[in-house]
């Protein structure tokens, strides 16, 4: 076990879980009530990172712009309770694990490490997903966007992980794939891995400055 860190952080979408063709399905499903245009997968690959009611709001924003239509404040509203509706449908119907992550948290596990996720994704929501793919009992504390009053990336969720567990920010360690994590992470003075494969709008991980940059979940291990 690493002599310097004691509890790892990990985000959800697009670190542990490939949540991407669900996030898909649920927004298009919301606009085709309205016969708004589809997204493409890399279009709503580039608004996720800050939580879903800002998701659905750029997705209705770029099918506006695209369609040319204006929508009434009832139509936006029930339009965001649809999506939030199908969100809640799509959980784990596509979505998959990425590349390692189970065998590498059961092994972070097993070497003593508390585990921890952090996302911006809607707090009820977390568990389900988590239980789904069978790593729900690995971790010691979900937070989601609603189980504090800020989310990333500001600092807080990880101030609460040192002040519940009892740890100093140089004892924790930050996996995600977005600059939001990252920022979040170095902004409460925790290290950060950035990992290549999730979803940080199109840009490289590198570019925010994270203090390791993987492409690939297991190589945790190396550092670990």
């Amino acid at each position: 076990m690493n002599t310097q860190f004691k509890l790892i952080g990990f985000d959800l979408d697009g670190t542990l879980v490939n949540s991407l063709p669900d996030l898909a399905l649920s927004v298009n499903s919301a606009l085709a009530e309205f016969d708004l245009p589809q997204a493409p997968e890399e279009r709503v690959l580039t608004w996720i990172g800050n939580g879903a009611p800002v998701l659905i709001a750029r997705a209705l924003d770029w099918a506006r712009e695209q369609s040319g239509r204006t929508l009434s404040e009832a139509d936006v509203e029930k339009a965001k309770a649809r999506f939030a509706y199908y969100y809640g449908e799509n959980l784990c119907n596509i979505s998959r694990l990425y590349p390692n992550v189970k065998t590498t948290l059961e092994a972070l596990k097993a070497k003593g490490y508390t585990l921890a996720v952090v996302t911006n994704k809607p707090t009820k929501h977390v568990r389900p997903v988590l239980a789904a793919f069978g790593i729900d009992q690995l971790f010691n504390e979900m937070l989601g966007g609603q189980s504090l009053p800020a989310i990333k990336p500001h600092p807080a969720p990880l101030y609460y992980l040192c002040g519940k567990f009892g740890f100093e920010p140089r004892q924790v360690l930050f996996v995600g794939d977005s600059k939001n994590d990252i920022i979040a992470a170095h902004a409460a003075g925790c290290a950060a891995v950035g990992l290549t494969y999730g979803y940080n709008y199109n840009i490289p991980i590198s570019e925010s400055g994270p203090d390791w940059v993987f492409d690939d979940f297991a190589r945790l291990l190396e550092i670990l």
